[in-house]
């Protein structure tokens, strides 16, 4: 086994968890987060003059979970985000496990080492309709060079951050005011209504500027290039609304806005006009009941038990 490579080692991982993809046991998303990050630990150790799968100890593993990284704008950080920790522990963990089923190790870093801790979720639904009015505002700046207000009305219309990094400017039915919305992992493709008549306007520049910037080699994508894995596509479209929510300065509950927080304020907003949870499952593509009521912050079930 100590002949094994950690390059032919992941070689055979990730085969086989393209193979779990095309069985749809893994999500594409969650099998190239697996690669990317195997792919990193392959130049960690390469970096240390290290090339076997069995040269990967507990401590060069956890090394390699808390090594400096940088941002999407190149600049390093010195202290990964606990998610980035956790994430990268995910892969090496998924790596060695398809590794031992494999043959080609006995060994299991990590194993017995603590799991990273998890902050509380954050509250939802504390957006008002003026805080989403200075979204509106800030993120217009640059349009329609930038794509901040594109994210932003797609965000208003009712798509998740995992649908609008796919959303392509054919998506758009600006004659019927409604956008396509291509799903995700639990989330069902469906057609969301363009309502809001400032999301349809921005929209309908962005896809203007997108298809007069064109060409053949790329993918009419509104807010990403198209090319990349789909976590990397989300990942943009994140970042894109975290610089509209920064130079806002929205801040509810005293914490920076994220885009769970736009799907809070729509899925309120459809339950205040039609007083259906089922409408706001229906928009938001979710499959759960449940979990549209939690979004749009309506508890329709005691929290208590009747003694």
């Amino acid at each position: 086994m100590r002949s094994v490579t950690l390059r032919a080692a992941l070689r055979q991982a990730a085969r086989q968890w393209q193979e779990k993809v095309a069985r749809g046991t893994l999500s594409a998303q969650t099998a190239d987060s697996y690669i990317t990050n195997s792919e990193r630990l392959l130049r960690f150790t390469l970096a240390l003059g290290l090339e076997r799968l069995d040269d990967v100890t507990d401590t060069l593993a956890q090394a390699f979970i808390d090594a400096p990284g940088h941002d999407r704008q190149g600049r390093l950080v010195p202290c990964p985000a606990d998610s980035t920790r956790r994430v990268r522990r995910s892969s090496v963990d998924a790596l060695f496990a398809e590794a031992r089923r494999l043959g080609l190790t006995t060994r299991a870093p990590l194993l017995d080492l603590p799991p990273i801790p998890r902050s509380q979720p954050r509250p939802t639904g504390t957006l008002t309709d003026t805080d989403v009015d200075r979204l509106r505002f800030y993120a217009e700046r640059g349009m329609p060079q930038t794509r901040h207000a594109a994210v932003l009305g797609l965000l208003l219309s009712g798509l998740h951050t995992g649908e609008i990094g796919l959303t392509a400017t054919t998506d758009l039915d600006l004659d019927n005011s409604r956008v396509w919305a291509v799903g995700a992992a639990r989330i069902t493709a469906r057609y969301c209504p363009l309502e809001d008549p400032w999301s349809r306007e921005v929209l309908r520049l962005r896809v203007e500027y997108v298809q007069h910037q064109a060409s053949c080699d790329r993918p009419e994508t509104l807010t990403t290039n198209g090319l990349a894995p789909a976590n990397q596509l989300q990942s943009s479209v994140c970042t894109a609304f975290g610089e509209v929510v920064r130079a806002s300065g929205i801040a509810p509950e005293g914490r920076s806005a994220t885009p769970r927080d736009v799907s809070s304020w729509l899925a309120a907003k459809i339950h205040s006009e039609t007083g259906q949870i089922a409408d706001v499952a229906l928009r938001l593509g979710l499959s759960s009941l449940d979990r549209a009521a939690k979004l749009a912050g309506y508890e329709w079930q005691p929290s208590g038990k009747e003694a």
